[in-house]
């Protein structure tokens, strides 16, 4: 925290305290844990679609969300493939959930797009150069008794590689490889957690001045929650009160779940453990994990040693990253051809007919009522093993034609273990020791 704000501390703790006196937002936070309601960006979309077009809606913003992880995850984006045409803007066709924060005194309800990919946290800022549609108020540094700027020589501003010092002024020019941008003034502001209204002091983008951020149809996203390793993220941010963990348990099939900031309980819990896979560069934050092999049933897939391992940082070539924002788990192509016939091997002996359909998926088949014989699929990671059950593994489209899909895409560069294989499961990203941890549960919505 900045000197500009220590004076405000005591008067602004008092002050909160008699403000959510007033209010509908309750300050529990006895156990030592934050949480937020993960609600899902589909719940903005239109609700009258079949289930082969919400599958396809799924494929199709797993692959922009592909793009966009390539666009950061790739030093110099110049060698992003020209053909690939898929817009890589940050929307909400390029994640899953938002959450609600409040901001400031008076609160201000900004819902903000959650990425574990994303290094900053920001909002649209009034006054506005540029800003596109929302439906709740803009937040107006203006109106909040405990705004600041972050000052020049504030380490946070100094020690960033998002920041910078133009005429005495903490900014920041976030770019994506599209050419859409965020654009603002390093700020402090007082961040509210809902339902656990307990507020954090925290470092944001005040963002003036956005283009091409379409954040969905009724215009409900004013920002982004970032969640990477970046010292900038909230979890770095407020690591120390909350024993740098965070975790999620989505809940089936991707509906509201629970963000969790802190130590949950794992009590009797299978809990695995895998280390996190740091590449030696600088402005590297994704969650990269070190996936050795594959299997289909009980066939192991034997791939070679680094597979899936990172190959060329400058390129963003290779590495196995997971991502609460994709839908579906993407694979790097040649992998990908090799499991995918393995599949098909499988199922060619039950003579099952394969058929095309509108999901976007490759591998699809009839579904049989006397077919009930699905392989699962097993993840396994440096030291662990991720056992996905029949209904993860594969979509089933039960109105209609009835069929069902292997869930898995292709990638050129990347493997992507996607929200949809993560279904309920508690994912335990545990940066302080550098793992992820992660054992099966059922999970619940928010009380």
């Amino acid at each position: 925290m900045s000197q500009i704000h220590q004076s405000f501390l005591v008067l602004t703790f008092f002050c909160c305290l008699a403000l959510l006196s007033q209010s509908h937002f309750t300050a529990s936070k006895s156990d030592g844990l934050i949480r937020l309601q993960l609600i899902p960006v589909d719940s903005l979309e239109p609700q009258n679609l079949n289930e082969s077009q919400k599958f396809h809606g799924l494929v199709e913003k797993s692959k922009r969300r592909a793009s966009y992880l390539k666009s950061i995850s790739t030093l110099n984006s110049s060698v992003l493939n020209p053909s690939d045409t898929i817009p890589i803007t940050m929307n909400t066709q390029s994640s899953l959930y938002f959450v609600n924060i409040g901001i400031g005194r008076p609160i201000t309800q900004e819902p903000l797009l959650v990425d574990t990919a994303s290094d900053l946290i920001w909002t649209q800022c009034q006054p506005c150069i540029n800003c596109f549609p929302q439906t709740f108020p803009i937040y107006d540094p203006r109106q909040s008794a405990t705004y600041g700027r972050l000052p020049c020589n504030d380490p946070s501003c100094e020690n960033n590689r998002e920041f910078s010092c133009v005429n005495d002024v903490c900014v920041y020019d976030e770019r994506y490889a599209n050419g859409a941008s965020t654009k603002g003034i390093a700020s402090e502001d007082l961040f509210f957690f809902f339902p656990d209204s307990i507020p954090e002091f925290l470092v944001f983008g005040c963002s003036d001045d956005n283009q091409g951020f379409p954040f969905g149809p009724d215009n409900r996203i004013s920002g982004i929650l970032g969640l990477s390793m970046s010292p900038l993220s909230l979890i770095s941010q407020i690591g120390g009160d909350i024993n740098h963990k965070f975790s999620y348990c989505l809940v089936y099939p991707l509906a509201s779940s629970t963000l969790t900031f802190g130590d949950v309980d794992t009590s009797g819990l299978p809990i695995q453990s895998t280390p996190f896979v740091t590449p030696h560069a600088p402005g590297y934050s994704n969650y990269y994990l070190n996936l050795i092999d594959v299997s289909i049933g009980t066939h192991r897939m034997m791939f070679p040693p680094n597979t899936f391992a990172i190959r060329d940082v400058e390129r963003g070539l290779g590495g196995c990253i997971m991502d609460s924002g994709s839908a579906f788990t993407s694979m790097e192509r040649t992998p990908y051809r090799q499991v995918l016939e393995q599949f098909m091997a499988y199922f060619e002996r039950f003579h099952l007919i394969r058929v095309q359909t509108a999901t976007g998926f490759e591998l699809c088949y009839r579904q049989d009522p006397n077919f009930t014989d699905y392989p699962s699929m097993t993840l396994h990671f440096q030291g662990a093993d991720w056992p996905l059950p029949k209904e993860y593994v594969y979509i089933f489209n039960t109105a209609g034609e009835k069929y069902f899909c292997v869930a898995l895409l292709p990638d050129d560069r990347l493997t992507i273990i996607g929200a949809y294989h993560q279904q309920n499961v508690l994912v335990i990203y545990d940066v302080g020791n550098n793992r992820l941890q992660f054992a099966p549960v059922v999970c619940k919505g928010p009380k």
